[in-house]
């Protein structure tokens, strides 16, 4: 009985944290840069937020955030967001800076101590307290956990589930027109080559997309022959992150993922 109980208590947590949505914020961080969490989100990023006092007992779910946050960091990078935050902005920046470092919290996106990111937006306080949110412009908060409840597999379970909302909307889609498409080197820096064969001879557009599909830059438009063709990609203006190349013709289009690392 005890163990359906504590089943029960589990799938219900787990179903009122899928059903919250983030409260968005715009304010500086420690370093002076302007965030905006929606825009953020919208962009395709999943943030990771961890609060702490700072104290001894926060330091195991904040480096448990911080590693789960890391472990994204060849496959997804630059999309996954971690920031440290002071519960309740009552601890100044040189302070929680000084605390992140000397506990080994150094791999943070930025830290904050500001009275907008508010805690209590995701229900009761408790140090460390984490969140990860994503899901593009759904909002959606996947982990909601305090105190020692903090994992490294259930953030990094939550990250999974941000990272694959993200993209279920935006499928590499097949087209007959487009034969052995590749990319080289892929994950790239400065460029990369996009080689494909072309079964016939058509005017091509070539887009580079990011996660939700949104149109970043035009990177080719015009004739293209019949057979084999390659075309160089310029990566040196993206961040780091993962993005998709799109090819299409005659109302027809081809998808291919691309990792930018810088």
């Amino acid at each position: 009985m005890k163990n359906l109980t504590y089943l029960i208590l589990a799938l219900f947590m787990s179903l009122s944290v899928s059903s919250q949505t983030a409260t968005n914020f715009n304010c500086n961080d420690c370093a002076s840069v302007n965030h905006d969490l929606f825009t953020e989100l919208n962009a395709g990023k999943v943030v990771v937020i961890c609060w702490v006092m700072p104290c001894g007992s926060c330091v195991g779910g904040a480096l448990a955030a911080q590693a789960a946050c890391q472990s994204f960091s060849t496959s997804n990078p630059g999309q996954v967001y971690y920031y440290c935050v002071d519960d309740v902005a009552n601890t100044n920046c040189t302070t929680l800076s000084n605390w992140c470092s000397s506990n080994g919290v150094t791999n943070t996106t930025a830290k904050f101590s500001n009275s907008a990111i508010n805690m209590t937006n995701y229900g009761t306080a408790g140090m460390p307290k984490v969140v990860v949110i994503g899901g593009g412009t759904s909002h959606t908060v996947y982990y909601n956990q305090n105190n020692n409840t903090v994992t490294q597999s259930g953030v990094q379970g939550a990250i999974n589930n941000a990272l694959s909302a993200i993209t279920t909307d935006v499928k590499e889609i097949e087209n007959s027109d487009f034969v052995s498409a590749n990319i080289y080197p892929n994950p790239s820096n400065l460029s990369c080559s996009l080689s494909f064969n072309l079964v016939k001879e058509s005017k091509v557009k070539i887009e580079v997309q990011n996660v939700l599909g949104q149109k970043i830059s035009d990177a080719f438009s015009g004739d293209l022959k019949k057979g084999d063709n390659t075309l160089t990609i310029n990566t040196s203006e993206l961040s780091s992150g993962n993005y998709f190349i799109n090819i299409s013709n005659d109302g027809t289009s081809k998808k291919i993922k691309m990792i930018v690392a810088k």
